[in-house]
């Protein structure tokens, strides 16, 4: 079981949604995930009802790399990076300080540096939302992971 320890408001969930589809427009990558440490779809870019099962399944997926990257702090003190370069396709993960992932899928057209330096000036800008998200806490829920397995 997990703890949902945020909560978002309507007009929060549509600024970061905007937010995203501003950062794939203007970067050009193939897709923008944000998720929680629990492998919760919070938003993803673009907004097409055809990427919103493999946006959960990221989503799933990033926590679990989270997850996995904790167990090797002794090797990465407390990572917040991860970037895996494909064939032709390469992702880039970075973890909020609040343990939101921003998960973005793109071209190796697209040079690294430029998604590294967007991505994490996304963060920062979205960083204050999570924040207010974190602190809002107004109830905890408890979500078991067969609420959420596709």
């Amino acid at each position: 079981m997990d703890m949902v320890s945020y909560t978002f408001l309507d007009e929060e969930l549509e600024k970061l949604s905007l937010m995203l589809e501003n950062f794939v427009k203007n970067v050009g990558v193939d897709m923008c995930v944000l998720c929680d440490e629990g492998g919760r779809l919070i938003t993803f870019a673009p907004k097409l009802e055809s990427l919103k099962p493999i946006s959960h399944r990221t989503a799933v997926i990033s926590a679990a790399v989270n997850g996995a990257l904790e167990y090797l702090e002794n090797f990465v003190d407390r990572g917040k990076v991860l970037y895996v370069s494909g064939k032709s396709k390469s992702v880039y993960m970075i973890k909020s300080e609040n343990s939101f992932i921003l998960f973005v899928s793109f071209s190796n057209k697209i040079p690294v540096g430029s998604v590294k330096l967007f991505s994490e000036r996304l963060m920062n800008e979205i960083n204050p939302i999570l924040e207010l998200a974190r602190n809002r806490q107004s109830e905890k829920r408890v979500i078991k992971f067969e609420d959420i397995a596709l």
